[in-house]
């Protein structure tokens, strides 16, 4: 946590057992039906499927101040729909009993809409990878794909115009998974927008998204004018 007064949702789960997980760690398998609710204070965790074929097929990320798996959580699931495995080096999260954790989000108003702008975040993100893994074109996937990771989980990079850094540490092979590619190709798509200064990148320096020349490449003025607000 930082040095910010904590709100009252963090100062519940506060009470609660805190565990760490290190990278590549499976908190929750597909299928199982977890103990408690995990509710993240520090990293990342990634949800995802597994094809028939066995390559992973990524469906969100979470981050400070997410729950998860919500629909286990809240009683739509009897058990969890994906893995959930943390994708930063270390993962703090707090370990509550999903009743306790759904009666407190019930009679404190301000969380509850804390939760419910969560969730529709969660929601136009989704919508969003959806709608770019509906493109034909390998480039057309991966450029709104880009989009959608720099509005879901990029800042803005301060005294640099409208340059995005994702705020995840993705790999060639991670790009591959999340638009349905080869490695192969997301590689050779994302030198293309290297080259055009769409974006940059190296081997320990984190994707910067010039946002305006990826708006250029869009071919839908709507979804070039989204933004998500924090």
């Amino acid at each position: 946590m930082s040095d910010t007064p904590l709100s009252v949702l963090e100062k519940f789960l506060a009470q609660y057992p805190l565990r760490t997980y290190h990278k590549g760690e499976i908190i929750i398998f597909q299928g199982e039906a977890p103990r408690t609710a995990y509710a993240i204070k520090r990293g990342m965790v990634k949800a995802y499927n597994l094809s028939v074929n066995g390559d992973e097929k990524p469906v969100a990320f979470y981050g400070h101040g997410d729950t998860f798996p919500g629909a286990w959580a809240y009683g739509k699931m009897p058990s969890a729909v994906y893995y959930y495995e943390t994708f930063t080096d270390e993962v703090e999260v707090y370990l509550v009993p999903r009743e306790e954790y759904v009666n407190f989000i019930k009679q404190h108003p301000d969380s509850m809409f804390e939760e419910l702008e969560r969730y529709v975040k969660d929601h136009l993100a989704t919508s969003m990878r959806l709608n770019a893994l509906q493109h034909s074109r390998a480039g057309d996937k991966l450029i709104y794909t880009l989009h959608y990771l720099a509005l879901s989980h990029g800042l803005p990079v301060q005294g640099v115009g409208k340059v995005i850094e994702i705020q995840l540490s993705l790999t060639h092979q991670d790009f591959a998974n999340l638009t349905g590619l080869t490695r192969e190709t997301a590689a050779t798509e994302l030198n293309k927008l290297k080259h055009q200064g769409v974006i940059t990148y190296g081997k320990h320096t984190p994707y910067r998204i010039d946002l305006g020349k990826l708006n250029a490449l869009l071919n839908d003025q709507y979804i070039a004018e989204i933004e998500i607000k924090p």
